[in-house]
């Protein structure tokens, strides 16, 4: 079974941190600057993946990261990250003066909200789409307000109703962030090469640990390889083959970094013929062996 990380019980421990034990955690990124283990910043420079799902208002500064293999970048304010449970996340670059609000929720929490909202939005916490979207002054100022109410909520701890409170606060950000997400998606429609492509690469998450051949795709878009080869290529920059690859090689990193299991497990679970071909596998685009990886932390 993958482990992934779950910092929650740590980050509840600290002062300016609001939460309800195990479920939701607040707090202000530049309050936790130098009392949050230094290992945790190592992680977060190298694929890995979380047990929670994270939204970060961004307020100050600047940070580009990459989720699911995609770079995203928020070089002005006022930005709402979006990080679930299973992605696998790397934290490029931040500048000194970066800020922002995070909210840390636990899966259950997050599946007792499905059960509210019961398929009257889409949750989409997990594509690579809307993992960054810039918010307005005044849906910022909304925000402001939403962060305020949750903040207060899971400090009054003489509520015996505040875990249900806070739920639908916590709701109404995600119906706020998807009014944003369906007018930012209010643009020029794509060619048809640039949503092949984006079927591709969907294909390829959903099966790279089982499907590494490029036929596989090809049968499921019923084209030709040689044609998803071309049309891949010209939209992304990067071969298909090449893209399928990335896939295999940073969840290798990821279940490397962020989990207890052994290489040979990590192995069966990408679907290699044995251990000593995934590691020759890893090596060669790695320049490491496994092994290595994993001491060098």
């Amino acid at each position: 079974m993958i482990q992934y990380y779950d910092w929650l019980p740590q980050i509840e421990s600290f002062d300016n941190v609001e939460s309800i034990e195990n479920e939701i955690a607040i707090f202000t990124y530049s309050d936790l600057v130098g009392k949050i283990d230094k290992r945790i910043y190592t992680i977060l420079k190298s694929p890995h993946k979380f047990d929670f799902f994270l939204i970060m208002f961004h307020t100050k500064g600047e940070i580009r990261m990459k989720i699911d293999m995609v770079e995203h970048c928020a070089d002005t304010p006022s930005n709402i990250i979006k990080v679930a449970p299973g992605q696998i996340v790397s934290l490029e670059e931040y500048s000194d003066d970066f800020d922002a609000t995070v909210i840390i929720i636990s899966k259950r929490f997050l599946e007792s909200l499905l059960v509210y909202i019961n398929g009257s939005i889409p949750l989409r916490i997990g594509t690579n789409m809307d993992c960054i979207v810039k918010v307005s002054s005044q849906e910022r100022a909304m925000l402001e307000m939403l962060i305020r109410a949750i903040r207060h909520i899971l400090s009054n701890k003489e509520n015996p109703y505040r875990l249900q409170v806070v739920q639908h606060v916590i709701m109404a950000i995600f119906y706020s962030s998807e009014q944003i997400r369906n007018i930012d998606s209010n643009e020029t429609p794509r060619s048809n090469a640039d949503v092949l492509s984006k079927e591709f690469l969907g294909l390829v998450k959903d099966n790279f640990r089982r499907e590494r051949q490029l036929q596989f795709y090809a049968d499921k878009l019923c084209i030709t390889p040689r044609y998803l080869s071309r049309v891949v290529k010209e939209t992304t920059n990067s071969s298909a083959a090449e893209w399928i690859e990335r896939y295999v090689v940073l969840e290798a990193r990821a279940l490397l970094k962020s989990t207890n299991m052994t290489i040979q497990q990590i192995s069966d679970e990408l679907n290699f013929p044995s251990q000593t071909f995934f590691g020759k596998y890893f090596k060669r685009r790695v320049g490491v062996s496994p092994k290595e990886y994993r001491r060098k932390g």
